[in-house]
């Protein structure tokens, strides 16, 4: 057992909400940041995009980081449960469904898709199907101890 105390004010509800709400703020930077730059030319364009998509997702890191040094052992090891069984689980459906649209490209033209298109959005499914799998788990987790 570890002897790291969580510390205190993240534990519950508004530490959880107080995480997504920065690591949104860190979000909507990087998409704002994303958006602009990513309409600049050349190397300069390419390299600010790099920066504020690093700068973005570096900021959801710490927070995670933060948020989880504050949380107490029983919630994670519910997440790392969740995590483990649900988030690989969905990205298997996800995989799954991302490499038979990959591999179907003429039913993706019918839908007037490119592969791009389909690459992009099968990305955004599997990320989706993890969420939903680590959601449940980790309500199943929860519900078998309680």
């Amino acid at each position: 057992m570890s002897s790291h105390k969580p510390r205190s004010g993240l534990n519950g509800p508004i530490g959880y909400l107080g995480a997504i709400g920065l690591t949104l703020v860190a979000g909507v930077f990087g998409a704002l940041g994303s958006d602009y730059f990513g309409d600049w030319p050349g190397m300069t364009g390419l390299l600010l995009t790099l920066l504020v998509n690093t700068a973005a997702l570096g900021a959801a890191v710490l927070v995670g980081i933060w948020w989880w040094r504050g949380i107490d052992e029983a919630a994670r090891e519910a997440h790392k449960w969740a995590w483990w069984w649900g988030g690989s689980s969905g990205m298997l459906v996800g995989a799954i469904l991302l490499l038979t649209a990959l591999n179907r490209p003429a039913e993706a033209e019918l839908g007037g898709l490119d592969m791009n298109q389909i690459f992009a959005g099968g990305m955004v499914v599997v990320l989706l199907c993890q969420v939903i799998g680590y959601g449940i788990a980790w309500a199943v987790w929860w519900a078998q101890r309680r």
